[in-house]
């Protein structure tokens, strides 16, 4: 049963947050919502982003903002920081990537010739281990032609899910909840095995396994756009969509006693 957010309990160690329609207030980060982040960072609760978005822009944000880490690609690449330098975790076996990524973009021109209104997503040629279908982002398809696009995939033996922008494909090996895990473990010294002092929050298809296996999830309001659709749904919801909701959720966290 989904829970008011004034019902979430600490202590909370780290926040990990989905980015496009979670951070974002349409298409950007506002600047009221990066000074929250700041804040809770400086209260000594870091942020771990979690996206579907490019390893390209992974780096980016690493380099520009004061995230712990980015989980890209739906878990396919992840950036730390390991002193000043940035290191990068594989969803899979680098040595495999050469013919997971001809088997992934020949999967791509066939989804394309069946399914018109779809293209490759512009940020595709930044991506390292999956790739993305753009249905609502700079183009305008049906929800149906993104599932297709889905199904067609997951037939060919791809990991395939819709995000609110993109249809993320690759390698059945990892997704977002695999790649926070490690993080977990890796950069943050935490037991995998317990997630309940740390939070996540997001908004889209794509994040129900991280609904699914972190006690403390948050969906932001935007999430009742698809809430029928989602296998696993958020612990807590807040009252606000997008950026907002976020706001309300550091908010709230600020409030809570530190781990």
């Amino acid at each position: 049963m989904t829970r008011p957010l004034s019902d979430l309990r600490g202590p909370v160690r780290a926040l990990f947050c989905d980015v496009d329609g979670t951070m974002t207030t349409g298409d950007r980060i506002e600047a009221s919502t990066y000074e929250a982040l700041e804040r809770l960072g400086a209260a000594g609760v870091p942020t771990v982003m979690v996206t579907g978005r490019s390893a390209g822009f992974a780096h980016t944000f690493m380099r520009m903002t004061p995230a712990l880490a980015v989980v890209s690609e739906n878990g396919g690449v992840t950036f730390v920081r390991k002193g000043r330098k940035l290191h990068k975790i594989f969803g899979v076996p680098a040595a495999s990537l050469p013919e997971w990524r001809r088997r992934m973009h020949d999967a791509a021109l066939e989804v394309m010739s069946k399914v018109p209104g779809l293209r490759l997503s512009t940020d595709s040629k930044y991506r390292e281990v999956d790739l993305a279908i753009d249905w609502n982002e700079e183009v305008s398809a049906p929800k149906e032609d993104a599932d297709t696009a889905v199904r067609m995939l997951s037939k060919a033996g791809f990991l395939a899910v819709r995000s609110s922008v993109h249809v993320n494909f690759g390698p059945p090996h990892f997704d977002k909840l695999s790649a926070c895990m490690t993080v977990v473990r890796q950069v943050l010294g935490g037991d995998s095995n317990d997630l309940s002092h740390y939070v996540f929050v997001g908004d889209a298809l794509n994040d129900a396994p991280m609904f699914g296996g972190f006690p403390t999830s948050v969906g932001v309001a935007n999430i009742k756009a698809w809430w029928d659709e989602l296998p696993f749904k958020p612990a807590f919801l807040t009252e606000r969509p997008e950026g907002p909701g976020l706001r309300e959720l550091i908010a709230h966290i600020m409030t809570l006693p530190r781990a």
